[in-house]
């Protein structure tokens, strides 16, 4: 049962013989519903205070709601970047060890004519030393026989003085 203050003013008691003052209850129920209506508006205050608060507690659930929703979100889309990073990563180490194999190949070949070239450089060295060590040995063959020449060479007038003696002159 809900009593106002206004029902608690004017209520009205019959009277009695030694009965209690009218004046004092009537100051008493004064007094108590003042007090009602004090309690009853910090009540209504209280009451709308209760609905703002939880007003203000569901729209901060709800914010709480999206910026959950927002970091799984972000979360989501920083675990794809970093796994796309990853392969991105995998696919750039890959191409560089083909790169670096392929390169390797090259060198490798690169060597081996090189080697080849420098094989048939030592052995064009042997013969062009053969050849100049051959040419060498004819001068020196030469040399010697031209020495050997000079030495049995007579002088003019004894080679004229034997061609003489032999045609009987």
């Amino acid at each position: 049962m809900e009593i106002s203050p206004l029902e608690i003013q004017k209520q009205s008691f019959s009277k009695a013989f030694r009965g209690y003052s009218v004046d004092e209850v009537r100051a008493f129920l004064h007094m108590v519903s003042e007090e009602i209506e004090g309690l009853l508006k910090k009540l209504e205050l209280l009451a709308r205070e209760n609905s703002m608060l939880r007003e203000d507690v569901a729209e901060n659930q709800e914010r709480e709601g999206i910026l959950k929703d927002t970091l799984l979100a972000a979360q989501k889309v920083s675990d794809d970047v970093r796994n796309n990073a990853r392969r991105e990563a995998e696919l750039i180490i890959k191409d560089a060890e083909l790169l670096s194999e392929k390169m390797i190949s090259h060198a490798m070949s690169r060597i081996g004519e090189l080697e080849r070239v420098i094989q048939d450089m030592k052995i064009e060295r042997k013969s062009v030393r053969n050849k100049v060590q051959t040419v060498l040995d004819t001068f020196q063959q030469v040399l010697a026989l031209d020495v050997e020449q000079e030495a049995n060479e007579l002088p003019l007038t004894q080679l004229h003085r034997r061609i003489a003696a032999e045609n009987g002159d």
